[in-house]
């Protein structure tokens, strides 16, 4: 087969698209004319809502042969469970639903996740065999209230998934006392140091900083756009290790405070969008650094209209998905 098969994420425009694929992928279901009135009404189930809330997450991966959606996958990370795997029929059987499968579990190891639960309807339960799914002791198959098709509940741990840098960071978050399960909770990815660094220049304390060479570009670049503007950008903090980031959780440790506090504001080490040297804490004068009252100032009002442009955006608005405290100062450069 001769295609692109690349897997990237899904964006909120694809859901009409993935609406679709499901329906195709689900009517396709060969069987008499009970089983045929069943796979009916799976296919008129239309999560559309779930889909979007995983999609904010990053949690839905797809495959496109050209402008077509061929397959598609989600991780749901409330139930620690891989669901709405579903294969477009004109390329079943060509190995894109076991390639979305290892993809997805290779996806829930950066949240900490070592063991997926899957729901499988019926037709499905051979191929998740194949992969190396088992049913969940005691399971046996039961009916779904809304179609009537008949699923069981598998389960696969995949340790040997989990990377040398996700072994250290478990470790890690054993010895502070974070909960293993950290990741999943804050939606919050694994984030590898960067081993491609470039300096920045100095931050307003006069010390080096350093961001990946695509995201320095990026800085450099922005900085400049608003100097353009008349607005002042200022670094206060860019790559960080995750020894720095450690240090951090342990000095407020030893000043008194709590850990369910401290990572209300600070990310657990490993998890910390500075490690990818992706990540900036802005400021600019006459406002105290690190402070929420940044968002007052014009340089904060330059950056929501215009850092987008060049590919930053602010990872904790007020009220986010990842129980982190509202920093309008940090902006982290995506692809």
């Amino acid at each position: 087969m001769n295609v692109n098969t690349g897997i990237h994420p899904a964006v909120t425009g694809d859901i009409d698209a993935l609406m679709a694929l499901r329906s195709a992928s689900i009517l396709s279901v060969p069987g008499d004319a009970s089983t045929r009135s069943r796979v009916k009404r799976w296919a008129e189930i239309r999560p559309a809502e779930l889909i979007r809330d995983r999609i904010q997450d990053d949690c839905v991966l797809i495959i496109r042969l050209g402008e077509r959606l061929a397959a598609s996958v989600s991780l749901d990370l409330d139930r620690r469970e891989m669901t709405g795997l579903f294969v477009s029929p004109s390329q079943q059987n060509n190995g894109l639903g076991r390639k979305l499968v290892t993809s997805v579990e290779k996806l829930a190891t950066r949240y900490g996740l070592l063991r997926l639960d899957v729901c499988a309807a019926e037709p499905a339960i051979d191929f998740y065999l194949s992969c190396g799914y088992r049913a969940v002791p005691g399971a046996c198959t039961q009916p779904d209230p809304r179609s009537g098709m008949s699923s069981l509940k598998m389960f696969r741990i995949f340790n040997r998934r989990q990377t040398r840098f996700g072994r250290r960071i478990g470790g890690l978050h054993r010895h502070l006392g974070i909960n293993q399960d950290y990741g999943v909770c804050h939606r919050l990815r694994l984030q590898e140091e960067c081993q491609n660094l470039v300096s920045i220049g100095q931050d307003i304390f006069a010390r080096e900083q350093r961001l990946s060479a695509t995201a320095g570009l990026a800085w450099s670049t922005m900085q400049s756009a608003a100097a353009a503007a008349g607005v002042e950008l200022q670094t206060v903090s860019a790559y960080r290790s995750v020894e720095y980031q450690s240090a951090i959780i342990n000095s407020k440790l030893d000043s008194g405070q709590v850990m369910s506090r401290i990572l209300e504001v600070s990310a657990a080490p490993g998890y910390s969008e500075h490690h990818g040297g992706n990540a900036l804490d802005l400021t600019t004068s006459g406002f105290e650094p690190l402070e929420q009252e940044f968002e007052q100032s014009h340089a904060f009002k330059w950056l929501c209209k215009s850092a987008g442009r060049h590919g930053f955006h602010m990872s904790y608005p007020r009220e986010n998905r990842h129980g982190v405290a509202y920093e309008p100062w940090h902006w982290c450069w995506r692809k």
